[in-house]
C-alpha cells in the first residue's frame, strides 16, 4: 500500500503535463500525503512561501509553523480526509510581502483513479483586497443604517416606478407608520392625496428623464387624513455602478412651522403697514381740513393790514401773520410726509427751467439773508441745459427746505447753492418720437446727472447725530433750551424726495465750521421742440387774470356727459363759443350744416368713432378751399394713437384730463385774426363758463347739467371745505380736480354731480356688455368711463375701466369676468364717495 501511495505522488511530482497545468493555475496548490509530508507544491505556491521544491518537499506542518497553527491544519487535513467533505474558509494569514493579510482557502481530498484516498490538495489565493472591500461596505451600510435611524429630516430611496426601496425612521413617523418596513414597497398614492401624489411622481419622472436634480423645492404636501404641511425637498437620480438611472433618491426637511411664522409675521406686517397708513391717512385728511380755515386766517389778516390801524394793532397783525404763516408751514409739513407714509406723493413729469426755479426759489430767501447779514450764492454749471424734464414744484420745495434750513443755523459768513454736471448721456435708441401735434415725444431723451449741494458755514451738526437728522421729528438741538424751532420734518421729507426722484441725500458737517447737503439726480433733457411749463402759473381758472384769446367757435365731439360738461366750461371760460355732439355722426351732420373753426374730436365715440369722422371731413373737404383744424381728444396717449390721428387727418392731440392752458395753448395754434373778446372780471368768467343757457347750446338733453347746476349755483355759494372720510379718502383726488375743474369747489361738486349719473349708467351698460361678449361696445364704454374718471381723480376705477377697454380690444371680455367684479367694487366705492361730497354740501348750504 505504501508503495502504491508513492507511486502516486511521483505521478503528480514527475507528469509534466499535470505539473504544467498546476503551474499555470493562478492560485497556490500543495499536496500533501495521508501522512502530511508535502509531496507537490505548483510554482504560485513557492513563490508565495519564498522556498524552492528541494527546502519543501517532504515537510510537515510542524516542520513548518508554530505548533498550535500546525494542530490546527492537522485537524482540517483528517477531517477533509475521513468525511470526504471539502473545507472552504477565509482566514487571516501572513501574505507573501510578510503583511498580514487575507486568504481563502479549500481543501479536497485527493484519491486515485480507484478512489483510494492519498492525501489532501489545499488551494488558496489572496482575498485581501476583497474582505477590506466588504468590511468597508459594511461600515458605511453601518453609517447609513446609523444616519436613517437618527436624522430628524425625511430620506428616502425609490425604484424606477416611484416605490420606495429604503426610508428613513423619521419620514416613517411622519407617514403615520411603527416602523420603516411598512413604508417599503409603497408610493406617494398610499400616503398623501391624489394631487399631492400626482405631482411628485411628475417631479421624480422629469427628474429620470433629464438626469437633472431638484433642489431646494418649497412644496405644499397634502393629507387625507390630516392638515397640509409644507417642506423643502432636494430630488436627484439614483444611479448603479455603471451610472445607470434605476430610480430616485432626496431629503426634504418640514417647515410648516416655519412657513406658519413667516404668515404670521406677514399678517403682521400688513396689519402694521395698514395701521401706519391709516395713520398718515388720518394725518393728512386733519392737516387738509386745517389748511382750510388757515387759508382764510392768513387772507383774512392781509386784508386787515391793508387798513388803517395804529402802531399797536399792526404790530398785533403782524404777529398774526407770522404765526399764521408758521402754523400753515407746519401743516404743509405734515401733509407731505403724510403722503409720502401712504405712498400717495405723485412726482410730475412736466418740462421746466431749472435756473428760473433755483433763481426764484432763492429770491425768496434773499431779505431773510440780508437781515442775518449773510451772503446767499448761487453756482450754476454753465453746462447744464436749461430745460429739463421733471416736478419742479418738488425740486423747488427741497431746496427750499435745505437753504431755509441753512440760513436758520447761520450767523455768520454765507450761504452757497451749487449744481454741477456729472456726466451727460445721449439718448439711447435713435430719433426722438414725433406726435400728433408735431412735437417731440418724451420717449427718448438725453439724460444729465447734476450734483446738487447746498453748504452753510454753520454751526455744524455732531457726528453722533448725524445720523438721525435725517429722521422724522427730529433735530440736532433737542434740549429744551434750545434756539431753534421747528417740526424736524424739513430735512425727513427733502430726503425722501430726493429718494423718490431717483437720489439719495447725504450729509456732511463739523461742528463749528458748516454743513455741506448733498444729492445726485439723473434728469431728462427737455427736447428743443417741446414747450417749457410756465413757471408757477396755476392750472385752474382761479389763478391771475390771462388775456382772452380771440373767440372761436368750437365743435367738441365727445360722447361722456361728465367730459362734455369739463371740455364745454373750460372752452367758454377761455371765451369761446362751443356746440357738442355726442358721436361720430351727430359731429359729421353739424359740420356740414354750420361753419366751425376748430373740432375737438373724441377718437373713442359709439355710431361712428372719432377717426372715421374725421376721414369722412377730410373726404369731403377734398378739392375745395375749406380745411377745419381738427384736435384728437383721446385719454390713451400712445405712440400708435398718434400715428392713428395723422393717419385720419387730425391736426394736433389732447390727451385726458383736459388742463385749462394746455387746452388755450392748442386752441392759439389755430387763432383767427379776430379782434379778442370783452374782458370780463374773473367771477364773470367763471359764472359764464358753466352757465347752463351757454352750455346747453348744443341742444343736449340738459336733465343732469340743469340739475347740476340747480344744486350748485355758483362758487361763492359752496363752502371750500369738501373732504372725504378716512374710507373714502382714497378714491378721488379732490386736489387735482379742484386744480383741474373752473369754479372750484362748486365746479367740482356739479361734476360729481354729473359724472355719478354717467358712471351708474355706464357701469350698468358694462354689466350687461361683458357677459353678452360684446366686445367692441364694451371697449367703447369702458374708454368713456376712463376718461371720465380722469376728471375727478378716481385711479383705481380709472385702472379698472382701462383694463377692461383693453381686454375688449383684444376680443377677450367673456374671457376675464373678474374685471367685471372689479370694476363693479371700485364705482361702488368711487359713487359712496361721491354721495359723500353731495351730503356734506347739502349740509353746509342748507336750502334757505
Amino acid at each position: 500500500m505504501q508503495s502504491e501511495l508513492m507511486s502516486s505522488v511521483s505521478e503528480f511530482q514527475t507528469s509534466s503535463t499535470y505539473r504544467a497545468l498546476a503551474n499555470a493555475l493562478p492560485l497556490n496548490l500543495l499536496i500533501k500525503a495521508a501522512d502530511g509530508r508535502r509531496v507537490f507544491a505548483n510554482d504560485s505556491y513557492l513563490k508565495w512561501r519564498g522556498v524552492t521544491w528541494q527546502e519543501l518537499a517532504g515537510k510537515h506542518d510542524e516542520d513548518l509553523f508554530p505548533p498550535e497553527l500546525a494542530r490546527q491544519y492537522r485537524e482540517d487535513d483528517h477531517k477533509v480526509m475521513q468525511t470526504g467533505e471539502s473545507l472552504h474558509s477565509v482566514e487571516s494569514a501572513k501574505l507573501a510581502d510578510d503583511s498580514i493579510g487575507w486568504i481563502e482557502r479549500v481543501k479536497t481530498a485527493v484519491h486515485d483513479h480507484d478512489g483510494n484516498l492519498l492525501g489532501v490538495q489545499v488551494l488558496f489565493w489572496d482575498v485581501t483586497a476583497k474582505v477590506e472591500k466588504e468590511k468597508a461596505t459594511q461600515f458605511e451600510q453601518s453609517l447609513l443604517t446609523t444616519l436613517l435611524a437618527n436624522i430628524p429630516d425625511s430620506i428616502y430611496f425609490k425604484d424606477i416606478d416611484s416605490r420606495f426601496i429604503r426610508v428613513s425612521h423619521a419620514m416613517a413617523m411622519k407617514f403615520g407608520r411603527a416602523s420603516v418596513d411598512e413604508v417599503h414597497g409603497r408610493t406617494d398614492a398610499d400616503i398623501f392625496t391624489p394631487e399631492h401624489a400626482e405631482g411628485a411622481r411628475l417631479d421624480e419622472l422629469r427628474v429620470i428623464e433629464t438626469g437633472e436634480a431638484l433642489v431646494d423645492r418649497v412644496e405644499r404636501e397634502t393629507w387625507p387624513d390630516r392638515e397640509d404641511t409644507w417642506c423643502m425637498t432636494t430630488k436627484m437620480p439614483l444611479r448603479n455602478d455603471a451610472g445607470e438611472i434605476i430610480g430616485t433618491f432626496g431629503i426634504s426637511r418640514d417647515i410648516t412651522d416655519l412657513k406658519r411664522s413667516e404668515a404670521a409675521l406677514h399678517e403682521a406686517v400688513r396689519m402694521a403697514d395698514a395701521a401706519n397708513r391709516s395713520k398718515s391717512e388720518f394725518l393728512a385728511n386733519m392737516s387738509h381740513e386745517i389748511r382750510t380755515p388757515m387759508n382764510a386766517l392768513i387772507g383774512m389778516t392781509d386784508l386787515l393790514s391793508q387798513t388803517d390801524l395804529d402802531p399797536d394793532q399792526q404790530d398785533y397783525v403782524q404777529i398774526i401773520q407770522e404765526s399764521s404763516d408758521g402754523l400753515l408751514r407746519l401743516i404743509n409739513d405734515i401733509l407731505d410726509f403724510s403722503k409720502i407714509e401712504a405712498r400717495r406723493l405723485e412726482l410730475e413729469s412736466v418740462p421746466f427751467s431749472l435756473s428760473k426755479t433755483v433763481e426764484s426759489t432763492l429770491r425768496s430767501f434773499s431779505l431773510s439773508a440780508s437781515q442775518k447779514g449773510l451772503e446767499l450764492q448761487c453756482e450754476l454749471s454753465p453746462k447744464i441745459p436749461d430745460q429739463l424734464i421733471g416736478d419742479p414744484g418738488r425740486v423747488r420745495q427741497v431746496l427750499t427746505n435745505l437753504v431755509g434750513n441753512a440760513i436758520k443755523f447761520t450767523d455768520h459768513g454765507g450761504v452757497r447753492v451749487q449744481i454741477e454736471v456729472l456726466r451727460q448721456a445721449p439718448a439711447a435708441g435713435g430719433d426722438p418720437k414725433t406726435s400728433a401735434n408735431g412735437t417731440e415725444s418724451p420717449g427718448r431723451q438725453d439724460t444729465v446727472e447734476l450734483r446738487w449741494s447746498v453748504c452753510d458755514t454753520g454751526i455744524g451738526i455732531p457726528p453722533a447725530q448725524q445720523d438721525a437728522v435725517l429722521n422724522p421729528f427730529t433735530q440736532a438741538d433737542a434740549s429744551t433750551t434750545r434756539r431753534f424751532g421747528g417740526t424736524g420734518l424739513g430735512l425727513s421729507i427733502s430726503r425722501q424726495l430726493v429718494e423718490l426722484m431717483g437720489g439719495q441725500l447725504q450729509l456732511q458737517s463739523e461742528v463749528g465750521v458748516g454743513t455741506t447737503f448733498s444729492f445726485d439726480l439723473r434728469m431728462p433733457v427737455c427736447p428743443a421742440s417741446m414747450r417749457s411749463e410756465v413757471d408757477d402759473e396755476e392750472e385752474d381758472l382761479g389763478g391771475p387774470a390771462r388775456q382772452q384769446l380771440a373767440p372761436l367757435h368750437v365743435l367738441v365731439a365727445e360722447d361722456g356727459v361728465t367730459n362734455q360738461h369739463v371740455i364745454a366750461g373750460l372752452l367758454r371760460s377761455l371765451g369761446h363759443k362751443c356746440s357738442i355732439a355726442s358721436d361720430g355722426r351727430e359731429t359729421l351732420s353739424k359740420w356740414r350744416s354750420e361753419q366751425y373753426d376748430i373740432v375737438l374730436m373724441d377718437m373713442h365715440m359709439p355710431v361712428m368713432d372719432g377717426l372715421e369722422a374725421t376721414r369722412a371731413i377730410r373726404q369731403e373737404e377734398w378739392g375745395t378751399d375749406r380745411h377745419t383744424p381738427i384736435i384728437a381728444l383721446t385719454a390713451a396717449a400712445m405712440s400708435e394713437d398718434a400715428a392713428a390721428c395723422r393717419e385720419a387727418g387730425m391736426d394736433s392731440y389732447l390727451t385726458k384730463p383736459i388742463h385749462s392752458r394746455k387746452l388755450r395753448d392748442a386752441l392759439a395754434a389755430f387763432q383767427k385774426e379776430l379782434p379778442p373778446a370783452t374782458d370780463l372780471s374773473q367771477e364773470e368768467t367763471l359764472v359764464q363758463s358753466f352757465s347752463p343757457k351757454l352750455l346747453l347750446a348744443s341742444e343736449q338733453d340738459s336733465t343732469t347739467i340743469n340739475a347740476a347746476h340747480a344744486a350748485f349755483p355758483s362758487a361763492g355759494s359752496t363752502s371750500n371745505a369738501i373732504t372725504l372720510s378716512p374710507e373714502n379718502i382714497g378714491c378721488l383726488d379732490l386736489d387735482s380736480a379742484r386744480s383741474r375743474i373752473p369754479g372750484g369747489t362748486a365746479g367740482v361738486l356739479r361734476l360729481a354731480f354729473v359724472f355719478r349719473t354717467e358712471c351708474a349708467q355706464l357701469v350698468d351698460k358694462l354689466s350687461q356688455e361683458i357677459p353678452a361678449g360684446l366686445n367692441d361696445e364694451t371697449r367703447r364704454n369702458a374708454h368713456t368711463l376712463k376718461g371720465a374718471c380722469g376728471l375727478l381723480g378716481a385711479k383705481q376705477l380709472q385702472a379698472a375701466a382701462e383694463r377692461i377697454e383693453e381686454a375688449g380690444r383684444e376680443n377677450r371680455v367673456q374671457e376675464t369676468p373678474e374685471l367685471l367684479a372689479n370694476l363693479q367694487r371700485e364705482s361702488e366705492r368711487v359713487l359712496s364717495a361721491i354721495d359723500e361730497l353731495l351730503r356734506q354740501s347739502d349740509k353746509a348750504n342748507p336750502p334757505k
